[in-house]
């Protein structure tokens, strides 16, 4: 991570272009989809409900059904925050939400994952009720924080989440989506309006992938 390769920008000049289309000569720093664990630990984080405390018990991942002769039990559905390295994994049975994100065969070493741009990805950021709870749970956070308005809000929003304050275009789409789904007068308290927001960044093609 200290190269000066890794350290490039992801911006693609065109001198860069012009001279390495391909990228060859490392001109910029290719985009990139994070891993499985990453794009989970980074929902975590800019929730809240992100523990960063190092080492201890494993923990089970979260199950629709538990089968005790297998030993498949069921955890928290959140994993109590903790970091997806300290996730029980089992080859019957691995994390759904991170095997759809290429988490690689528990069964085969493998010296490089795969990644992949699947429909079951984006279906799995809609609607898995992991997503949906750390959505709700941000937004409850967002409730509580004072801020002067809903613009300074969604300033707050994107540096969590991207690192980067919205350009005015990005500002105005928001505010747009937010009036949109406001469900009472008094839009710096809807917590349900502010988790449709949060729940869409984490939804995004920024969220995931980092250049």
């Amino acid at each position: 991570m200290l190269s000066e390769s890794f350290k490039q920008s992801g911006v693609v000049s065109e001198a860069g272009k012009q001279s390495a289309p391909a990228n060859r000569l490392l001109h910029h720093y290719p985009t990139h989809r994070m891993e499985a664990e990453a794009i989970r630990d980074a929902m975590l984080a800019v929730s809240g409900r992100l523990d960063g405390k190092l080492f201890g018990r494993p923990i089970n991942p979260s199950r629709p059904t538990e089968d005790a002769a297998k030993r498949l039990f069921s955890g928290p559905l959140d994993g109590d925050g903790r970091r997806s390295l300290y996730l029980t994994m089992s080859i019957m049975a691995p994390p759904k939400f991170l095997m759809t994100f290429d988490l690689p065969d528990l069964r085969l070493p493998s010296g490089r994952r795969n990644v992949t741009n699947v429909p079951t990805q984006a279906l799995l950021l809609l609607n898995d009720p992991l997503v949906d709870s750390l959505a709700r749970h941000w937004a409850a956070g967002l409730i509580k924080t004072p801020h002067a308005s809903p613009e300074d809000r969604l300033d707050s929003m994107f540096v969590t989440a991207f690192g980067r304050i919205p350009t005015e275009s990005e500002k105005a789409k928001w505010t747009t989506l937010l009036q949109s789904v406001v469900t009472r007068p008094d839009v710096m308290a809807d917590e349900a309006a502010w988790t449709q927001l949060a729940h869409t960044i984490c939804n995004s093609q920024e969220f995931i992938y980092y250049r």
